[in-house]
């Protein structure tokens, strides 16, 4: 199996560079469900371990699809660290792991998804 590429938090503005140059990747938000419904990156997937708890939080880690980049996000990019490196250890088959270290880009990143 091939090395994971840790890249380790980025910068909001660095994330967004990293998010636009990379096709397949998955955007994973660990903050709760009412984070998620005030804003969220579209096309991404909650995982609200603040609401799951640590078993079920792990298990759906263990569903993402294997061999595609991914990046986590919180609120704040306080919590997400301690999932960054629990999906490490759980998924050695994601070639890239990375999260964003602060307040996440959305709408920077939605108006160019969408394209404005």
């Amino acid at each position: 199996m091939p090395q994971q590429k840790n890249l380790g938090g980025l910068a909001p503005q660095a994330a967004l560079e990293y998010m636009k140059k990379t096709p397949d990747l998955i955007i994973v938000n660990v903050a709760g469900r009412g984070f998620y419904d005030r804003n969220h990156f579209e096309g991404e997937v909650n995982i609200p371990t603040e609401d799951l708890g640590e078993k079920e939080s792990k298990l759906r880690l263990l569903a993402l699809p294997s061999g595609r980049p991914v990046m986590l996000h919180c609120r704040r990019g306080h919590m997400v660290v301690g999932w960054f490196e629990v999906l490490r250890q759980l998924r050695p088959d994601i070639p890239e792991v990375s999260y964003i270290a602060g307040v996440p880009p959305f709408d920077e990143y939605n108006d160019w998804k969408r394209g404005w």
